[in-house]
């Protein structure tokens, strides 16, 4: 019996996360494609604002993409934070026409830290608004164009659609941006549909700079964007999500990017989601309000592959329960473990098939067994690491390929 308690521990949760995931997935797939938003001139301006940290490589192509986009060029400007830069990043910035902000705080470093450094600098330009960007990442061409469009609609704040660039590079890669797929369009696009949580992801994200003056950036810690979507949707702040505006990236392609990026992510964002999540729970039902028992849901169940390390968990002891304790409980165990692996796997393959199939991919979906458990050993480590998360930056492709 005692067993079979310890089963429903894992079972219960993982068969609940994988009903929700299904529900969100459903909801994409069912419902009618939101139409967009027809072309109007534009209205507002904006500040494009870059936080980097020895950035000199990658910020040249984020940059440029700033230079192109489809906007008219006295309605936005482009600012980059030289934080604590030991390289040539503050030069680079200036030679392509951007504002530069030096920042020099050697004992206190980190993203978040920059922007609450930089934004009132910003925000005395008197935008309309302002766009955060990595400085390893690049905006669609008509990126200003859709947060013109949402603004002018009366979202206060937008968050665009995180882009891996470089699916095909290895199994590491592969393996994030199906998971990315998933979180893209089978998670977040449907949770704003249905004005549900959506976090704000650390780059591509649009505030409106009353929502700024309103709530000043004082999110410091290595999840500075899941600190500040928590006072946003407090205050009743909504984040909507814009599936058609991607900002795209180089995600993790080599087993060093990977465990430095999802062991600071592990270290934040899940002891943030452990501290918070069921707190969070039971202020909205104290509260009444759905919004934020969703967000606090939204932070126990944001790491798919502790998810499905919890069902394989449950899986494994409804075997042993059916072998010790042969049942009719222990067949019922087993027949629900087993539903919600295969529902998984089903919700995996709409995450692979929605990202694309080819002879490439194929090949690296066979070897994603092994990146799976890399992402999982990763994220485990970064949660069991003790004391504050320092904020590490994480190794660039370049610099990879160089070593």
């Amino acid at each position: 019996m005692l067993l079979q308690l310890l089963c429903l521990v894992f079972l219960v949760p993982a068969l609940l996360c994988c009903a929700y995931y299904l529900f969100l997935a459903a909801v994409e797939l069912l419902v009618c494609q939101e139409r967009e938003l027809p072309r109007r001139n534009a209205t507002h301006t904006f500040a494009i604002l870059i936080p980097a940290h020895n950035e000199e490589t990658a910020l040249p192509a984020a940059l440029h993409a700033c230079a192109d986009l489809d906007y008219p060029a006295d309605k936005f400007k482009t600012y980059v934070v030289a934080d604590n830069c030991t390289d040539h990043t503050a030069a680079v910035a200036a030679a392509a026409g951007a504002v530069v902000l030096e920042r020099r705080d050697e004992k206190h470093p980190g993203k978040g830290l920059a922007l609450a450094w930089a934004l009132p600098h910003v925000l005395a330009d008197r935008p309309d608004a302002v766009v955060v960007l990595d400085a390893d990442c690049r905006l669609d061409q008509h990126a200003l164009r859709a947060f013109d469009e949402r603004l002018s609609a009366g979202d206060a704040v937008l968050q665009a659609n995180y882009v891996a660039v470089n699916p095909e590079d290895s199994a590491i890669s592969y393996a994030i941006a199906v998971g990315n797929q998933l979180e893209n369009d089978l998670f977040y696009s449907p949770k704003s549909r249905l004005g549900l949580a959506v976090l704000l992801r650390g780059t591509g994200m649009v505030f409106r700079r009353d929502v700024l003056e309103r709530h000043p950036w004082q999110a410091y810690s290595v999840t500075e964007d899941t600190e500040y979507t928590l006072e946003l949707l407090r205050a009743g702040t909504r984040v909507r999500f814009l599936p058609q505006v991607r900002v795209v990236s180089d995600f993790p392609a080599h087993a060093e990017q990977l465990r430095v990026q999802r062991q600071r992510w592990a270290a934040g964002n899940l002891r943030f989601g452990k501290t918070w999540a069921l707190s969070l729970i039971g202020e909205a039902v104290a509260a009444r309000r759905g919004d934020l028992f969703d967000l606090g849901w939204t932070l126990l169940v944001l790491s798919r592959p502790l998810v499905l390390a919890e069902a394989l968990a449950a899986l494994v002891l409804a075997v042993l329960c059916v072998w010790i304790e042969p049942d009719a409980l222990s067949a019922a165990l087993l027949a629900t473990g087993l539903a919600v692996i295969l529902l998984q796997g089903l919700y995996l393959m709409l995450g692979i098939v929605r990202l694309g199939v080819n002879s490439r991919r194929l090949l690296l979906l066979a070897g994603s067994g092994i990146a799976f458990g890399r992402l999982l050993t990763a994220t485990l480590r970064g949660l069991c690491e003790r004391g504050r998360p320092a904020w590490t930056r994480t190794p660039r492709p370049l610099e990879q390929a160089s070593r």
